[in-house]
């Protein structure tokens, strides 16, 4: 329970010290001046009940009893004290000390009874009054402090329960028929769910279970438990199923919502397949999970912890190379590699990786930092020799710059240590399927003739000409961005040349397609959104904020380039991490975005909206310098203030 029991309650110090300053004005009065007070002296034992009304306030009867303890203590010492000094005793004593037993043991009573109100206010405030069971407001209480825990390096998983057509079984059976089954599955919960865990009902006839110390396998198996244990209640003609959505924190998760969030998008798959079925965020395929959850035994091996996360072949006939000089994080990995079905072979220096590059893999996995060569001189060896290979690197988080920098190297995908499994299996589906469409383009260009080859690139322009005219559509729609590709890919290039003047980063004719193409997704946005004269409330502006994930959708068919799809996805990230759709921050972003990310800014704020006049080039320039080291690459807005006078000519 979140209320404070009683016995848990402490007394503050503050309160402490002003008890005992009123436990020693009667020992001054009858020690040191008993002649000038007189037969008052024993009146001086009425501040004795100040111990009285604050200990009781915060214990209760304990308080009480601890206060009158005290006071009786003081009363018989000071007593001793003054028969000793020969000082009279006053006669009125024994009436006082009747009075303040009595006056303490009253308040006693008076505190327990009013703390006994406020627990069960309490109690009221997070329990669910049907289910007995934590509401929502508990629940979200007790994962804020769990969510703390996790972050240090404490497993957390939680699970979200929905019961499947709960409403139909309402209506058909009635009320009561429905608030009973509530009842019964939160007795299956209580049953099942651990002391140091907490299950609790999330709103209507949604759950959840905050798992402390559980990883995603455990999860997984309590939440089978859980469904298994209401399929045999049989409530009801035809039974009542639940659902159940699992996700696991792994420290890429910045808050608790979106650890529930991903608990919903599970549960979300759990309805989809069928209803009755736990899916657990992170696990492949529908027939992954049901594997995965047959499997119960609790084995405490990390190669067979690991297992069950291989049960979709992923990497059946495939090969990868791990490149680890910590023995203990090459073995898991090669060990869950192997579980998925890949044939790995590894290295613990880099000496070894380019000796091993004889022979071409479909994955190469890399710690940057490595003795004699470094994991970028390995990047640059595996992709000159395999263009196709997948290239992973691993690196601490504070080394952000370093990601960034081998991106731009060729490696295609990053992980930040300590990385969680599910993570790095959604990285493996997502690049073995791009290795794919690699190898496929590769054959179908090796058996082009000439002209097929003149016919394919004709093709390509067909297709780039038909993504402007997306864009043009937007424009249509949205007349206020009209010409803003042409301009913010002029900002760009100028920016471009002062960062990147051999276009090594930043090549010069996929930069301008980025920019002509980065707001494509907005043909998705609603009109009333996209042209809304005012500020949008939180609904429409999470409307807006999907055109970078929508424009990648459409772009990633049709273009293969890393520059076009990091402008067009990564262009409203934020140096400060704020950003979105994926929160990169500072050189994780890659420098395309960054630039283009300042160039729209500037074109922006420089044109005509619906809700707003255009800013002044001084007014854009302040709010973009103001901006910089969070909203913006320091470095960009560095160059874009010593080259404004070349892009206010644009």
């Amino acid at each position: 329970m979140v209320n404070l029991q009683t016995s848990e309650r402490r007394v503050p110090a503050r309160a402490a010290v002003l008890s005992l300053g009123a436990l020693a004005i009667p020992i001054l009065g009858a020690t040191i001046f008993p002649e000038a007070l007189g037969d008052y002296a024993a009146l001086l034992w009425l501040t004795a009940l100040i111990p009285a009304f604050l200990f009781a306030y915060y214990r209760g009867w304990q308080g009480a009893a601890t206060a009158l303890a005290l006071g009786m203590a003081t009363l018989s010492t000071t007593e001793a004290v003054s028969t000793w000094l020969g000082s009279p005793v006053p006669d009125l004593l024994l009436g006082i000390v009747i009075a303040y037993v009595a006056i303490t043991m009253g308040i006693g009573w008076l505190a327990e009874i009013l703390h006994r109100d406020r627990d069960e206010v309490e109690e009221l405030a997070f329990t669910d009054a049907l289910t007995r069971l934590p509401n929502r407001r508990h629940a979200e209480v007790f994962l804020e402090n769990e969510f703390a825990a996790a972050a240090r390096g404490r497993p957390l998983s939680v699970v979200l329960f929905d019961l499947d057509r709960f409403k139909a079984f309402n209506d058909s059976l009635g009320h009561e028929a429905g608030d009973a089954a509530l009842e019964a599955f939160a007795d299956v919960l209580i049953q099942t769910t651990r002391r140091m865990n907490l299950s609790a009902r999330f709103g209507g006839e949604e759950f959840i279970s905050i798992l402390a110390g559980t990883d995603l396998k455990g999860a997984t198996i309590f939440a089978e438990r859980v469904r298994s244990g209401l399929a045999a209640l049989r409530l009801g003609s035809g039974g009542l199923t639940v659902s159940a959505g699992v996700a696991a924190y792994d420290g890429t998760h910045f808050d608790p919502k979106e650890l529930i969030a991903s608990a919903d998008r599970a549960l979300y798959e759990a309805k989809r397949d069928g209803r009755d079925r736990v899916r657990a965020a992170g696990v492949a395929t529908s027939e992954g999970a049901d594997a995965w959850i047959e499997d119960e035994a609790e084995e405490e091996d990390a190669a067979v912890r690991l297992a069950p996360h291989h049960v979709a072949p992923l990497g059946e006939g495939r090969s990868a190379l791990v490149v680890e000089e910590d023995a203990q994080l090459r073995g898991l990995l090669v060990t869950y590699l192997e579980a998925s079905g890949f044939s790995v072979a590894e290295a613990s220096d880099g000496d070894e990786a380019i000796r091993a590059l004889a022979r071409e893999f479909d994955l190469v996995v890399i710690e940057l930092r490595l003795k004699r060569v470094h994991g970028h001189e390995i990047i640059r060896a595996v992709k000159s020799r395999h263009p196709t290979t997948q290239v992973f690197v691993i690196t601490a988080l504070q080394d952000a710059h370093i990601a960034a920098d081998a991106l731009h190297a060729g490696a295609n995908r990053y992980l930040f240590k300590p990385f969680a499994m599910p993570e790095l299996q959604a990285h493996l589906v997502d690049a073995l399927k791009h290795r794919d469409h690699l190898l496929a383009q590769e054959e179908r260009r090796r058996e082009l003739t000439p002209e097929g080859i003149e016919r394919a690139n004709a093709a390509h322009d067909a297709i780039l000409g038909g993504t402007r005219a997306l864009v043009r559509a937007v424009e249509v729609r949205d007349p206020y961005t009209a010409g803003a590709s042409t301009r913010v890919a002029a900002y760009a290039e100028i920016l471009a040349d002062a960062l990147d003047p051999d276009a090594m980063l930043l090549p010069r004719e996929m930069l301008r397609i980025g920019c002509e193409v980065h707001d494509v997704g907005k043909i998705g946005v609603p009109d009333g959104v996209l042209n809304k004269a005012g500020a949008l409330d939180p609904v429409e502006l999470a409307e807006m904020r999907k055109h970078p994930e929508i424009g990648r959708s459409i772009l990633e068919p049709i273009i293969d380039d890393p520059i076009v799809l990091a402008v067009t996805s990564w262009h409203h990230e934020r140096w400060d991490g704020t950003g979105y759709p994926d929160g990169l921050r500072a050189e994780a972003i890659p420098l395309a975005a960054r630039v283009v990310a300042v160039a729209d800014a500037l074109n922006a704020l420089t044109r005509p909206r619906a809700w707003r006049a255009a800013r002044s080039w001084e007014e854009a320039m302040k709010i973009i310098c103001d901006a910089s080291a969070t909203a913006f690459d320091p470095d960009v807005v560095t160059a874009v203030v010593e080259l404004q006078d070349a892009l206010k000519e644009i």
